[in-house]
Parts: structure tokens; C-alpha cells; sequence
């Protein structure tokens, strides 16, 4: 039945596509067109307001929003004089009181807006223009419409579909995996940045969930672009904040942004030491073999903290009018850190029939560490052909590499009440160099169609892994495990090489961009090691390649500047790592153990989206109608080892289907009340075909997150967050449903320069679930379990012009 439905919403897309093709046949009188940017810096302006109405009847208005190259166009507007008003938050409005259309065509070149210092300097959350819309091939969410976030991560909680599975990852409708870019540019642990970055610094993010194929290919989720704010202003801007929680977090962040006449640069940097999370684990797992059964019980609490701290330092400047360049340094100053400690008690017991045989009972206490720092530099150019950006030629480079080694360590102890047991392992990455390198073109063949095409290269190369699992001397010094491999060293490449061009063009009110993207992998992933009391190196070369092709298509439809309909499809996928395809064994657990699989394959998903939106003032409400289908799809896949232990490794366990609708609401109730809800609803199923097995599951999942910000005074508010996630599954383990709710309540002073907010986290003591894993002969049962907590936040910015 679901297959059914899947083949009918493809044909739904087909039918919908050739019907936006047929409306491009209204009938137009004249069209008026143009650029708004930045003066004098000519940099484009996107999302700024154009309204054009007759002089002589005012409830005529028509209107547009400039696109990512500042470009507007209003079609079928009859012979006249108009009125035209071009606004965006920050600027001075632009006006022409009298403007005559006579010709099929009117092109006002390129309109410079100047910055208004009053309305920058004291700008609030207060605007005209509503929260989220819609772009040919994203959904763009504007920042300030959501009050109350604290880090770019806090603004994915108002994106529908999106979710945390049970590994704490941001995942989309079921599956996948993101690429996050940061201006235009691919982030490395992109994720951990969405988790640094303040809400505060953010212009917009867009979300674009069937990228084009402009962009890499990676990540079946799609991509997350985040927008920071400009100093558009000549002078310094200095932002800072520190941030305490009853959880132990520290957290202090600040940020100088200095520019002058045809450049600047800024600092930004971090010093932190971030308690993620305080869990309690209570568990047990069962091993059945032959006609014995292991059973063990645990009860645990666990604390993980983080050190992100780093320094960024990065320049800009204009070259000449038409030649831009942008260059950023980021190095951490100390080594960065994510450390975990686990401490509780553990028993097993093992049963022949229903008698017990034998039981052991002991304290636990886990240590665990992972070290690094890194260094990245990236650098990018533009030259604009003609000032509009219609005839523009861009490119960037950005390299990172460790500047000492990643350390990774894991040590339990297990302390029986006459002894002590120490099992872990070891891992040490040297010099990762990661390379990204793209150069495009993008060229105005016409007043309604534009040509992208481009290069990239993507370049990971790891040239020494080494890592060993074993016992714990009294001096912490690591023995291999007996009959197990020593010395396991990894030599990982993998280079993608990848083209592609897009086409940009409109028919009326109908905008459409299609795209074809090829991408050549070619992977090397050697394993070599030393059997233990043996002196002969065992060699496992590995190497493949491989071309992909992703097509993309991408349909607007501009009912009104209040109305839109999208409706897209892309082709994505996702590549295992290094680490997934290394047939090594390491330790994880005293029951737990992971071993790489060097047949793992990529996953490849196609997606399918129609939506609508309506905006009005502030005021926005959306639905989409989607599918999604991944192949080869990468799963954690358990099965039993010798006597109570358990392997896991990662399986292309068989291929998912999400059939959904998301619903996405943002009203202004009142002056002093704006509510915003997003909810996702869909058919989730998932066909396994792993170990001579097969086995269809079915589930409908769904989520609501409900954002109230109550406006107390103009320095004054609170802010109320209601999150619920369904029930969700994987291939062998499933996760009970859940709720919590957040309060913030924020205070600014002297002119909104500084700010205090008071948070309390999952406040009604909700954030409570079970994950059940079951395999062959295996059953695993884990309650978690998360207290609330309270966070103090006091921010400044110092704000001085010429």
C-alpha cells in the first residue's frame, strides 16, 4: 500500500511540474526589474522589500523580495505611474514618487541603499517581514523572528522533522545525515559549530533539504546554511558573553568586528568547559547461547563535557571595485576536549536452564578522553564582471590539519571487592589534512536566465591510525588482548572530484533551477597489523572508485508576494568513513565490542517535496507533502559474541520510506505575545535484508515543537518551549517517545548593549525514555533519564562608529 502511495506521489511531482510550466502563459503588460545592494560597497542585498503601486490607486500593490543576487522582478504590471519603495532592516528607505511604465520592459539597474546608524544600532526583533519563505531551492528562516535562541542550534528546534536520534545527531524525517555551511562555505564538524555559534550573530538560516547541484553531494539530509550578520557600518563592534549553568558549564564567547572604507577584519573566539549532559542509565542486557544464559544489570551515571575552545582571526577587503577577498585563520590555542565518566555498579550472572551457576557483582568507573587541535585556513575571491553580479567568476580554498596528533582513550575499571580489573583501548590520528577547493561561473545569458557551472575538489587524507584494545597495568600502561592483532595501523585516502552546472530561469511568476552533478570517489583505505607474539606485518590493501550523478530540480510559483508553491526533487549520498571500514576489533564496553566492515557501501537517497507558504506581516504558515527513499541504507547492526558479549559493526542494512507532511505556524497573537509551532507527521518504513533475514517495520512518527514568546516590557521578556518526539526505530533498536519543556526569561538594559537571561531546561523533570535493542539471542534494555537544570547568561556588545 505504501509503495503504492510513494509511486503516487511521484506521479502527484510529475503532474505538478508540467502544471507550473503551463502557467507561465498569463499574458504581461510591463515588467520592472533591477539590483539593490549595499553603498557604496555594492555588495547585493538579499531579502530586501520592493513595493510598486499606482499613483492613482493605492490598494493596487504589487511587490517582490531580492533574490541571493539582490535581484528583483515585477511582472505584469499595466501601462502607468507608480510609486516604488525599497526597504530592509538596517537602511534608509529608498523612494521614487513618480515613475512611468510605457515600455514592455524597465530595468532600474542597480539601486544602492545607505545604512540607516539610528535604525542598526537600536534594531529589535519588530519587522514586516514575516519569519520564514521561500526561495527556488531553500526555505529560508530569518533569525530575529525567533526570540529567545541562544545558539544556531536552538533555531533547528523550529525547523519541522528535525530531531536528535538516539545517538544525540541531528538527523531529518527518520534518516540522514547534514553538511553545514557557514557563508557560503562547507564547515568541517559542522555540527559542533551549530552548537558554538550565538543566536545573536545570525542574519538567517536557510535550509535546503533537496540541495541543487551547485552543492557537494554529501550528507542525505540535505544542507543547513548559516547567514552571520556584517558590520555594515565604518567603525568597531565588539560582542561578548558568558554563560553558566548548575550543570558545572562555563562558557565565555567574544567577538571584535573592525571595518574601515574598503575592508575590515575580526576576532572571534571561545573559551569554554561544556557540560553537554548529567545522565542517569539503568539497564540490563541478556545473551543466550545454546542452553546457557548470560544476564547483566547495570546502573549507572554518566557526566560529558567538552572544551571547544579556539580562536578565529580573518580579514576582508575590496581590491578594486570589482575584486573582493576574504581570508580566516582559526587554531585552537589549547587542546580541545570531549571527555565522558561513567560510575555505578554492574552485575552478571549466568544460568544453565533456570539455575544460577555463577554471579559477579563490582563497581564501575569509566574514563573516557579524546584530545586534538586543529588548524584551518580559508580563503576566497570574487570578481564581478559588470558591479550587478551578473557576470560573476568565485572561488575559495580551505585546508585543515591537526597541529598534534588526536588522542582518544578508554579505561573501565572494574572493581571487584579483593581486586581490580582495567580493560580499554587506545587510538592516536596523526596529521588528517583536509582540503576543499571550488572555483564557479555564473553568467546572466538573459534578463530571466542565468548559467552556473563549477568545479570542486574534496581531499581527506589520513596517512597514520593507530589503535589497540587490551588491560590496564596498575600504570595505566595498555597490554593487547591474548590472540588479538597489535600495532593495527590505518592509511586512509579518499578524493572526490566533482563538476557540475546549473540552470536558473523564470516564466512569469514561475521561477525553476535544474541541475546535474558528477562526482568520481576514489577511495584508499589500507589496514595492516601484527598478530600478537608474531613478528610479520599482515597488509590488508583496500582501494575503489567510483562515478556518481545527481540530478536536481527546484520549482517556485509566486501566486503573490504572500503566497508561494514549491516543489522539488535531488538525489544525495552518503559516504562511510574511514573508521566504518576498517575490519579492525576495539573495545567499546566490559560486554561491547566494534569491528570496521570493509563492504560497506554508500547510501543514496531521493527526495521529493511540495509545499505552499503564506506570509502576511509577521505572520506565516507553511505546509509540505514529501517522500524520501534511501537505498543501501548504513545502520548499527549487533550480534552476539563469545559467552556474554556483544559485537556491533555498521551493516547497509536495506533501504527506508518516509512519507509525510510537515506544518509549519508563526503568529503575533498579540503586541506582547508571538507564538510559533512546527509539527512533522510520517509514514516511516523500513525493509531489512541482513544475515539471511528479512523483516518489514512500520511505524508513523511524529513531532510538535510549540515556541511562545511573551513580550513583558520593551526590556523584558519570556519565553516558553514545548518539545515532543515520538517513538522512533531502527534497524534493531527502538526508543520510547518523550516531552520536556524550557523557560527563559531575558532582561536587557542600556539600550539593549547588555543582556541577562535566566534559563531553566526540561523543567517539569520529563526527559525520560527506554531503547530496546534486540538481535539473535540478544536482548538490550536501557532506561535514561536527565535532570532538570538552570543556566545564567549575561552578554554585552560595544558598539562604536565614525
Amino acid at each position: 500500500m505504501y509503495i503504492f502511495l510513494f509511486q503516487l506521489l511521484k506521479k502527484i511531482f510529475l503532474t505538478s511540474l508540467f502544471g507550473m510550466l503551463f502557467l507561465f502563459a498569463f499574458a504581461q503588460n510591463a515588467q520592472l526589474k533591477g539590483v539593490v545592494a549595499e553603498g557604496p560597497t555594492g555588495i547585493p542585498i538579499r531579502y530586501a522589500t520592493v513595493i510598486v503601486e499606482p499613483r492613482t490607486d493605492t490598494t493596487k500593490i504589487n511587490g517582490d523580495i531580492t533574490g541571493e543576487n539582490g535581484l528583483f522582478q515585477i511582472s505584469d504590471l499595466p501601462y502607468g505611474d507608480y510609486k516604488l519603495k525599497i526597504s530592509y532592516v538596517g537602511y534608509n528607505v529608498y523612494h521614487i514618487e513618480k515613475m512611468e511604465l510605457k515600455d514592455p520592459e524597465l530595468d532600474l539597474g542597480r539601486i544602492d541603499l545607505k545604512v540607516d546608524q539610528k535604525t542598526l544600532d537600536e534594531i529589535t526583533v519588530q519587522s514586516k517581514n514575516s519569519g520564514v519563505r521561500y526561495e527556488v531551492d531553500r526555505k529560508v528562516i530569518e533569525a530575529r523572528n525567533f526570540p529567545g535562541a541562544n545558539k544556531a542550534i536552538d533555531l533547528m528546534e523550529n525547523i519541522p522533522s528535525l530531531e536528535l536520534d538516539v545517538d544525540g545527531r541531528l538527523t531529518y524525517r527518520g534518516d540522514g545525515t547534514f553538511l553545514v555551511y557557514i557563508n557560503g562555505r562547507p564547515e568541517l564538524n559542522g555540527e559542533e559549530k551549530l552548537r558554538q555559534i550565538p543566536a545573536n550573530k545570525i542574519q538567517y538560516i536557510e535550509v535546503i533539504t533537496n540541495p541543487s547541484s551547485k552543492y557537494n553531494a554529501e550528507g542525505t539530509a540535505g544542507i543547513i546554511q548559516v547567514i552571520l550578520k556584517r558590520n555594515r557600518l565604518e567603525g568597531i563592534e565588539v560582542n561578548t558573553s558568558l554563560n553558566l549553568s548548575t550543570l558545572g558549564s562555563s562558557e565565555f564567547i567574544f567577538s571584535v568586528d573592525k571595518k574601515g572604507e574598503r575592508g575590515g577584519w575580526y576576532l572571534n573566539g571561545q573559551l569554554d568547559d561544556y557540560v553537554s549532559q548529567i545522565q542517569w542509565q539503568q539497564g540490563n542486557q541478556t545473551v543466550t547461547s545454546d542452553n546457557t544464559q548470560y544476564q547483566t544489570l547495570w546502573d549507572v551515571k554518566s557526566k560529558d563535557r567538552e572544551n571547544n575552545t579556539f580562536m578565529e582571526l580573518g580579514f576582508n577587503y575590496d581590491l578594486t571595485d570589482n575584486d573582493y577577498l576574504d581570508f580566516k585563520l582559526s587554531a585552537d590555542p589549547i587542546r580541545r576536549s570531549s571527555t565522558s565518566n561513567e560510575k555505578g555498579t554492574y552485575s552478571s550472572g549466568v544460568y544453565a536452564g533456570n539455575n544460577l551457576e555463577t554471579y559477579d557483582e563490582y563497581g564501575f568507573d569509566s574514563r573516557y578522553h579524546l584530545y586534538y587541535r586543529y588548524l584551518s585556513a580559508v580563503a576566497s575571491y570574487e570578481h564581478d564582471f559588470n558591479k550587478d553580479r551578473s557576470n560573476l567568476l568565485s572561488a575559495y580554498i580551505s585546508s585543515s590539519t591537526y597541529l598534534q596528533p588526536l588522542e582518544e582513550q578508554k579505561r573501565d575499571e572494574l572493581i571487584y571487592s579483593e581486586h581490580t580489573e582495567k580493560y580499554g583501548y587506545q587510538t592516536k590520528e596523526h596529521n588528517e589534512l583536509l582540503i576543499d577547493a571550488k572555483v564557479s561561473y555564473e553568467n546572466k545569458l538573459s534578463d530571466k536566465s542565468r548559467l552556473e557551472a563549477g568545479l570542486e575538489i574534496n581531499l581527506d587524507h589520513i596517512p597514520k591510525v593507530e589503535t589497540e584494545s587490551g588491560t590496564f597495568d596498575r600504570y595505566n600502561i595498555l597490554s593487547v588482548f591474548v590472540n588479538n592483532k597489535e600495532n593495527e595501523e590505518i592509511d586512509f585516502k579518499q578524493d572526490v572530484y566533482a563538476g557540475y552546472a546549473t540552470f536558473k530561469s523564470s516564466f512569469g511568476k514561475l521561477e525553476y533551477q535544474l541541475g546535474m552533478r558528477g562526482e568520481f570517489t576514489h577511495r584508499q583505505s589500507n589496514y595492516s597489523y601484527y598478530l600478537v607474539g608474531d613478528n610479520e606485518q599482515v597488509t590488508v590493501p583496500a582501494t575503489t572508485q567510483f562515478w556518481d550523478w545527481f540530478p536536481t530540480a527546484h520549482f517556485v510559483y509566486n501566486i503573490s508576494d504572500e503566497n508561494q508553491f514549491t516543489l522539488s526533487y535531488s538525489r544525495r549520498i552518503n559516504r562511510p568513513d574511514y573508521w566504518e571500514l576498517i575490519p579492525l576489533q576495539r573495545y567499546e564496553t566490559p560486554y561491547i565490542s566494534f569491528s570496521g566492515n570493509e563492504n560497506l557501501m554508500p547510501s543514496y537517497v531521493n527526495a521529493y517535496e511540495l509545499g505552499y507558504l503564506k506570509s502576511w506581516d509577521d505572520n506565516f504558515v507553511s505546509g509540505e507533502v514529501f517522500a524520501r527513499q534511501t537505498d543501501n541504507l548504513s545502520r548499527n547492526y549487533y550480534r552476539t559474541g563469545e559467552g556474554n558479549s556483544i559485537e556491533w559493526t555498521k551493516e547497509n542494512v536495506g533501504e527506508s520510506l518516509s512519507i509525510g507532511v510537515d506544518f509549519m505556524f508563526g503568529y503575533q497573537l498579540f503586541k506582547w505575545w508571538n507564538t510559533n509551532l512546527s509539527t512533522s507527521t510520517y509514514f516511516y518504513q523500513l525493509t531489512t535484508t541482513i544475515d539471511d533475514k528479512s523483516d518489514v517495520q512500520e511505524i508513523f512518527r511524529g513531532s510538535i515543537r510549540s515556541n511562545n514568546n511573551f513580550r513583558i516590557s520593551k526590556t523584558l521578556s519570556l519565553r516558553y518551549q514545548l518539545v515532543f518526539q515520538s517513538k522512533g526505530i531502527n534497524a534493531q533498536m527502538e526508543r520510547d517517545g518523550f516531552a520536556y519543556s524550557n523557560l527563559v526569561l531575558r532582561k536587557s538594559f542600556f539600550n539593549r548593549r547588555l543582556t541577562t537571561e535566566v534559563s531553566w531546561s526540561n523543567i517539569f523533570d520529563s526527559m525520560k525514555y527506554q531503547t530496546r535493542t534486540t538481535g539473535d539471542n540478544l536482548y538490550v534494555e536501557t532506561d535514561f533519564e536527565r535532570k532538570p537544570f538552570a543556566s545564567f547568561k549575561v552578554s554585552y556588545v560595544f558598539i562604536k562608529r565614525k
